[in-house]
């Protein structure tokens, strides 16, 4: 079983949708939990009563009473945990994703953070995803190379922001099964992530 954290400590990153959405494009690849920590919202416990997913979501109450024999552990951390709690999170999950946005402010957080973690040596599971990109340029692209030149390991794919995501979480499903003109390119980016973290 691969295990993945998908934590921030910045809010309206899109933590819960990239959990949400990856675990559908995981399921994919096999048997896929997802595990709802946020309890200030519970954002994906909500989704998963609203449609049929071929993806189990728990309550980490529920996922203490045992887990089936799964291909894939999904996370979705508590909002902005603190250092430790993200520490413990480095230290005992193969992959740690940490969305980051565009802005000048998102990105200096995210590299604040990275610093913080690279002092305690918890780097090695921790990669960064840029998510809620404009669509139309390379401003999502040029975030991650400025990641990448300050040292951040950060995943190839760029998660863009469209309305489909929006769409799909009004409804409760997954961003492929929504009625939008941009809802497969936004499965792509989904699906980018997918084959990076199962590879």
């Amino acid at each position: 079983m691969q295990r993945i954290a998908i934590t921030s400590e910045k809010g309206g990153v899109g933590k819960s949708t990239l959990a949400f959405n990856l675990a559908g494009a995981l399921s994919e690849r096999g048997s896929v939990a997802l595990v709802d920590e946020d309890t200030r919202v519970r954002s994906c416990l909500q989704w998963a009563e609203l449609a049929p997913l071929p993806f189990d979501v728990l309550s980490p109450e529920a996922a203490a009473q045992g887990l089936k024999l799964l291909a894939f552990l999904i996370v979705d951390s508590e909002g902005r945990p603190s250092l430790d709690d993200l520490r413990e999170l480095a230290r005992t999950f193969e992959l740690v994703l940490i969305p980051c946005g565009v802005s000048r402010l998102e990105i200096q957080s995210t590299l604040n953070l990275w610093r913080q973690l690279r002092a305690g040596g918890e780097l090695e599971a921790v990669r960064v995803v840029i998510t809620k990109a404009p669509p139309v340029g390379r401003v999502g692209q040029e975030a991650r190379d400025a990641l990448r030149r300050a040292g951040v390991t950060c995943l190839e794919t760029v998660v863009r922001r469209y309305t489909a995501h929006e769409r799909a979480a009004e409804a409760g499903g997954l961003v492929r099964d929504v009625r939008d003109p941009r809802a497969g390119e936004a499965w792509a980016d989904i699906q980018g992530v997918a084959r990076e973290v199962a590879s």
